[in-house]
């Protein structure tokens, strides 16, 4: 299969090193040997899924190398596919560069092939959301689009499946953009930049930069998408070339997309290069997500899709009918007058700032698991506040970084109960005594889930299972 121009790989490349065998290395892996190149697997782990995954490729014709990343798998090697979350450190990848071996994410890859326009979208928090919502948005307007990349569907397999001129709309992490040559979506958009990932990027500079990488190729005709109030994304954005457009939740900071009095307007330069006048998205109280983050999201998305042609009313009415993802802030069950919300996707407490802002009041909250290297401070501090509204209740801990959580909100003094427990079923053995009717509790971690689950899903569905087996027993009580 071609792609853009002619071949989709450089002459020559007849030999490719995959490593990692999660779905996106799976997938890559698939689609080198459907190209005729010979293609050799990589993990560090022999067991499960990623055994059986390479059982399946031996079985296609790749050779596997399980238990081990040898320098001696570079032998011969055109080309090294990189899967996301394996460290850009590592000393196979450093090697490989050395010698001069390509060095792609699997984005890299798919971009090659697709025969159609892309829209990007990355950032901290957001990302699997806002690019479902310009999928939809695009569908609603008439368009052919389809999602993928970092959201279960490997981009490489969705650049295969469109067909000519269909517009993909793909969520990247910070690990796949580290690993791009020549990706150049036709929108490119930046959500937001918080501490995240440390455990991967040697620092917050490093970060900025994989994150900008998702511009780096862009030229005067494409677009980038911010978020005029972060300041580190305005920062990253002074490098592009494209042209850029701001959202912003505030009227007056000069943004393309913005919110004034309830409602979400557009200035008409965005949609179709006039300048001075705006128009009405929609309202925002129509937005059927809660949370100020999803007004982000929603402006975010609006501004891509209309940076393809569609007409902000159309915008509005697909966002007006958009329905959330799972384990983002998803009610879950109400019973005896108190809600439960599932936010396990919240894995940094940037993201469990966001959720805590979406709520007035009063909370209950359980966070905690494996810390990612990051700083609970800033989230502490806005707890202690909220605590001493009156707004929050209690604060239950569990996994392997609740003393450290602990510790963050007993620095300043915290004026409300906080306990720590072993998993999820000890929290809502105790819950019974502390709720009362008018009272939300939220699961959102600001951590990993790898300490106690295999992912944040299976988390969110432990503690959606608790919560309806908890609102059951209320009711049957009742």
């Amino acid at each position: 299969m071609t792609g853009r121009g002619g071949s989709a790989l450089p002459a020559g490349m007849s030999s490719a090193l995959v490593v990692g065998l999660g779905i996106s290395g799976r997938a890559a892996a698939e689609k080198l040997l459907r190209e005729g190149v010979r293609v050799t697997v990589n993990d560090i782990s022999r067991e499960g899924e990623v055994l059986d995954a390479a059982m399946a490729l031996r079985g296609m014709g790749a050779a596997c190398e399980l238990g081990h990343h040898d320098l001696s798998l570079l032998e011969g090697v055109d080309l090294v596919v990189v899967s996301p979350g394996v460290p850009g450190s590592m000393k196979l990848l450093r090697e490989a560069r050395a010698r001069g071996i390509a060095v792609w994410s699997e984005v890299e890859l798919a971009w090659r092939f697709a025969r159609g326009p892309v829209i990007a979208i990355t950032g901290t928090n957001g990302k699997t959301t806002t690019t479902r919502m310009v999928e939809w948005i695009c569908r609603c307007a008439g368009m052919e689009a389809r999602a993928a990349g970092n959201i279960g569907h490997p981009f490489v397999r969705a650049a295969e499946e469109a067909g000519e001129g269909e517009l993909l709309v793909v969520e990247v992490s910070s690990f796949q953009l580290a690993h791009t040559e020549t990706f150049r979506p036709r929108v490119s958009v930046l959500l937001n930049v918080a501490e995240d990932h440390l455990d991967w990027h040697a620092d917050m500079d490093e970060y900025v930069a994989a994150k900008s990488r998702i511009w780096a190729n862009q030229r005067d005709d494409d677009l980038v998408v911010c978020n005029l109030d972060d300041p580190l994304c305005v920062k990253a954005a002074r490098s592009a070339r494209a042209r850029v457009r701001y959202f912003s939740r505030s009227p007056e900071a000069g943004a393309d997309v913005f919110l004034k009095e309830g409602r979400m307007l557009s200035r008409v330069e965005v949609a179709a290069g006039g300048e001075g006048e705006v128009e009405e998205i929609m309202r925002a109280a129509d937005l059927p997500l809660p949370g100020g983050h999803n007004l982000e999201n929603a402006m975010a998305a609006a501004a891509a899709a209309m940076g393809v042609g569609v007409e902000a009313r159309k915008a509005g009415e697909a966002l007006r009918s958009f329905e959330g993802l799972s384990h983002r802030l998803e009610l879950v069950v109400e019973a005896g007058g108190v809600r439960f919300y599932d936010d396990s996707k919240a894995t940094n407490p940037h993201a469990a700032m966001r959720a805590l802002e979406s709520f007035p009041g009063p909370l209950v909250l359980i966070m905690g698991g494996r810390n990612k290297g990051l700083d609970f401070g800033e989230m502490a501090e806005a707890l202690r506040a909220r605590a001493r509204r009156g707004e929050v209740k209690a604060v239950y801990l569990i996994g392997e970084a609740a003393a450290e959580i602990a510790s963050a909100l007993e620095e300043g003094g915290f004026p409300a109960e906080m306990e720590m427990a072993h998993g999820l079923e000890e929290v809502f053995g105790r819950l019974g005594p502390v709720l009362g009717r008018g009272d939300t509790v939220l699961f959102t971690p600001a951590c990993a889930s790898f300490d106690q689950y295999a992912n944040y899903k299976q988390r969110g569905k432990h503690f959606q299972e608790l919560a309806k087996k908890y609102a059951a027993e209320v009711q049957n009580h009742g």
